[in-house]
């Protein structure tokens, strides 16, 4: 299927974002991207910056920006790049337009209803993002293809369609890993409530990484946390996947605080947890709003969840 002929419109210009359309724009794909205000005359008139914290290498790109999606513009994929507390503010501009697929990489718990009661489930796919990272001033600073994983993309129905085998292989071809997935609404659903625990520790210490490796009291909440929230997703209709989540229930607790403490106290995890962290705290906090619906639907005690979403 014909892949360098799909015209793209990327909808958020942060870290993700910038990391897809700089991407697909370098493998030579017809991609603009969409922001707004002071970001849009960045992108517009010194392109799209990209530092690598690690390698100290920087990129400008010069990627087609436009500010606004009118009704009659037609793509043959958006890419929703953007935090789930701004999904509301888009869904009405997307309705109005007609392109027939809708791709989200959106942070998830929750499923796919809130996009579908607006658009047609015809029109909606979903998917995780590629990177993490911070925007300092115009300039993106952050790491792409997260320890060298391929990105799940997939339908809501599971099915592996032309459409979506097409995406992956133009993801792929612009260097963006990524691979097919027929459970993806549970995937990003065991994805995004873990997040949602981790997320809420880290905004208790300043979304210092490093801070949070040095309160076991506080790992071991997020380890109890984590194997209650596992109960949470199948009480509640979700599958866990990937299956290897489960590990959580299965090794000892004092060995996962002793793993999670080195591993937070690296440069990768500062930059791939706490940099997201600081730069979206309300989409954290939504993300820690969206688990409790279901732990209020699931029924069950969870102490744990219910000790680290505590009022301080």
């Amino acid at each position: 299927m014909a892949t360098v002929n799909a015209k793209i419109l990327v909808i958020g210009a942060g870290v993700n974002g910038s990391i897809c359309a700089v991407g697909l724009y370098t493998a030579g794909f017809d991609v603009t991207i969409l922001a707004r205000g002071k970001r849009y005359e960045e992108i517009r008139d010194g392109g799209i910056v990209i530092e690598d914290p690690f390698k100290n290498t920087r990129s400008h790109t010069k990627v087609p920006v436009i500010n606004r999606l009118d009704p009659e513009d037609s793509y043959d994929y958006i890419l929703v790049v953007i935090r789930k507390n701004q999904v509301p503010d888009v869904l009405p501009v997307l309705a109005l337009n007609r392109s027939p697929n809708v791709v989200f990489m959106v942070n998830n718990p929750s499923g796919p209803d809130e996009f579908t009661a607006v658009l047609s489930k015809e029109r909606v796919m979903l998917d995780f993002v590629f990177g993490a990272g911070k925007r300092d001033g115009s300039v993106i600073r952050a790491i792409s293809g997260l320890a060298g994983m391929a990105t799940p993309f997939g339908e809501i129905d599971g099915r592996i369609t032309p459409r979506l085998t097409r995406l992956v292989g133009i993801l792929c071809q612009a260097g963006l890993k990524s691979k097919t997935s027929t459970d993806i609404s549970d995937y990003l659903a065991t994805h995004a409530a873990n997040v949602a625990l981790f997320a809420h520790l880290l905004i208790k210490h300043g979304c210092d990484t490093y801070a949070l490796a040095r309160s076991k009291a506080d790992l071991r909440l997020l380890v109890d946390a984590l194997r209650e929230v596992l109960d949470v997703l199948r009480a509640t209709g979700f599958k866990i996947v990937p299956s290897s989540a489960n590990m959580v229930r299965i090794i000892p607790r004092f060995v996962l605080v002793a793993a999670l403490r080195p591993l937070l106290s690296t440069k990768f995890a500062e930059v791939g947890a706490g940099w997201h962290c600081s730069q979206a705290p309300d989409e954290m906090r939504q993300l820690g709003m969206e688990p409790m619906a279901l732990v209020e639907k699931s029924s069950l005690p969870v102490p744990a969840i219910r000790k680290l979403f505590a009022p301080d």
